[in-house]
């Protein structure tokens, strides 16, 4: 079935020859695009998109259609097909809108202007020609919080009809089921919450938005929805991502929350969190952004709706999310790109606006493409802001040694292991010391190339205590120890050209690390024992033809999150085992990192860990 495009205005444009040529142009192009023209039947911009549409090289019978708002279809203009009588006055406005799949408005006085707010009940696109009149003046403006975009803004009939091809589609599956019912009270609201969870004291009253009401005690957080077109649907996807979260057994930037069905309201209850406002002049950095949406990624979800106000910051400076409702739903990948292209605009106009109310005009022409002209207005450029959310997109969906990696040691340190201190010994572009920076430990680190220091010095060695070797000599001669040393993928790197060298630098390393501990020592290494299945989610491995398992093995090793080759060395299990041994280390456990990507039913495994206790002598 065609679709059916109103344009609407002014009823006499006769000495406005702009609003002519943009309403013949509409009916014209409607017309040239497959779509049907529906207009109120009468003169001004409905006759002149009438006529634009006949002279259409697509035009056929039956294209036209006039709604009236007398019983006489002889008052029809001379260019509609069919002519609907509808003897209502000026309700007709609401049935020309209901049978309409998209509105264009071209001016327009208050008959428009009724239009376009019953357009706005019914979730209609709705474009505006920045001509005089009501189109211009509510151009780029959202009327009420019902609805998550805005009246988007064409200059000519050509923008309006690409806005139109666009986005359409989006609107097809928020179509108009009827008048909500009407709003409880603050206090029902509250009563009902008190009574469902047993709640003895008062609870202080945090807002009321367009699905609900919240409240808190301090302990938990309190959210009654009252306002949803399908209560029961929503309550089964909320009780699904209950469910998701629930099982997650990383920190994550989402409330684990509960969820009940009471008389067609939902209930949801969680933790109550010490959070600051997101306000609109804090300098959110962009990992924070990358980092969110990784997790939102993992757990396979999205939020629809993803906007400043629903996140705040937590006390240690992540980005978390409190809005739970119906912005939520299982991941696509369309979903996912367009929650990314929201959150890279907010990312972005951080400290630009004064009202967080105006996020809504920039985050909506995003929805659909990748549409950040309307951003210009604040100093930005079109094609760099492009160019910057590709590569922001790229490192959200590319999968990276520390999205594999760094969780597990995260997690060996905050639940394997009890200490205070740790040492960070090649650390790298820093992410780990960051990393356990986090979970309150303290961090010092060692680097041997100055060249990357220096280069990540200001996004991960914040705060981090980092060392050169002479300066990690002296903490070794005054023997300064930490609870834990960490080296990371240090033992696998090639290190010296031969195999005497190689193992030279390795024993200095493990007299290094040996020294500094105190009593563990966390060591990482790419997992000897995966050589057959030799790619996996992160890496393509290039074995020789004479690769045997029990030999030290030189290989390439191509990295698909940066695109470079690198070599490593394979040396088998026996080899770590014995080196430990040497130096009085004991295995108290080996964890092996998962891979995500399956083929012929084996699961790699990229990395393995060793979680070693010093012996009692040294």
């Amino acid at each position: 079935m065609k679709q059916i495009i109103a344009v609407i205005g002014n009823a006499n444009i006769e000495n406005d020859i702009e609003k002519q040529r943009i309403s013949f142009d509409l009916g014209k192009l409607i017309i040239d695009n497959g779509f049907i023209l529906a207009t109120g039947g009468l003169g001004g911009v409905m006759e002149y998109a009438s006529k634009g549409a006949r002279n259409s090289k697509n035009y056929t019978e039956n294209s036209i259609i006039g709604v009236l708002p007398d019983y006489n279809s002889d008052n029809a203009n001379k260019y509609i097909d069919i002519a609907i009588p509808t003897g209502f006055g000026l309700a007709r406005n609401l049935m020309l809108i209901s049978m309409s799949n998209a509105v264009i408005a071209v001016g327009g006085g208050s008959g428009t202007l009724n239009e376009i707010s019953a357009s706005w009940q019914m979730n209609k696109l709705i474009i505006g020609l920045q001509v005089k009149g009501w189109s211009e003046k509510l151009c780029g403006k959202a009327l009420d919080e019902r609805r998550n975009d805005i009246i988007f803004c064409a200059k000519d009939a050509q923008e309006a009809i690409a806005l139109l091809k666009s986005k359409i589609s989006y609107y097809q599956i928020r179509k108009f089921t009827g008048i909500n019912k009407p709003r409880i009270t603050k206090d029902k609201a509250e009563n009902i919450i008190k009574t469902h969870f047993s709640i003895k004291n008062e609870l202080a009253f945090l807002g009321k938005g367009s699905e609900g009401f919240v409240f808190t005690d301090k302990h938990s957080v309190f959210k009654l929805i009252d306002n949803s077109q399908q209560p029961l649907e929503l309550y089964w996807t909320l009780l699904s991502l209950s469910e998701t979260l629930q099982n997650e057994t990383e920190t994550i930037a989402f409330p684990k929350f509960e969820v009940s069905y009471l008389e067609k309201n939902i209930l949801i209850k969680y933790k109550y969190e010490v959070t600051s406002e997101f306000i609109e002049n804090t300098n959110i950095h962009i990992d924070k952004f990358i980092n969110l949406l990784k997790q939102f990624r993992r757990i396979k979800w999205t939020l629809t709706d993803f906007k400043p106000q629903n996140l705040r910051l937590t006390e240690k400076g992540d980005l978390f999310v409190i809005d739970i409702g119906k912005s939520f739903l299982p991941v696509s990948d369309y979903l996912f790109e367009s929650m990314c292209r929201r959150a890279f605009v907010s990312y972005k106009l951080q400290g630009k606006l004064s009202n967080p109310q105006d996020f809504k005009k920039y985050l909506s022409p995003v929805n659909e493409i990748a549409n950040f002209s309307l951003m210009t207005e604040l100093g930005f450029v079109e094609s760099e802001l492009g160019q910057e959310f590709n590569s922001f997109y790229k490192e959200i969906i590319t999968v990276g040694k520390k999205d594999i990696l760094n969780p597990i040691i995260k997690d060996i340190f905050k639940n394997h292991i009890k200490v205070k201190s740790v040492f960070d010994y090649g650390s790298g572009y820093g992410d780990m010391s960051m990393l356990l920076k986090s979970v309150n430990l303290s961090v010092t680190a060692y680097e041997p190339d100055e060249n990357v220091v220096d280069k990540y010095k200001g996004k991960y060695y914040q705060n981090i205590d980092i060392l050169d070797y002479q300066k990690t000599e002296r903490l070794i001669a005054e023997k300064t120890k930490f609870d834990s040393v960490l080296c990371s993928l240090i033992l696998c790197h090639p290190l010296a050209e031969s195999k005497q060298e190689r193992l030279d630098i390795i024993d200095q390393i493990m007299n290094d690390i040996t020294a500094l501990s105190n009593k563990y020592i966390i060591m990482v290494v790419c997992n000897p024992l995966y050589t057959y299945q030799t790619c996996s989610t992160l890496q393509k491995r290039i074995l020789p033809d004479n690769f045997n398992y029990k030999n030290e093995t030189k290989f390439i090793k191509t990295i698909y999150s940066s695109g470079r080759e690198r070599f490593d060395i394979h040396r088998p299990l026996s080899f770590y085992e014995n080196l430990f041994e040497k130096y009085n280390h004991d295995i108290k456990e080996i964890i092996q990192t998962k891979d995500e990507k399956q083929t012929n039913g084996i699961k790699n495994s990229d990395f393995m860990i060793f979680i070693l206790e010093k012996g009692k002598t040294e």
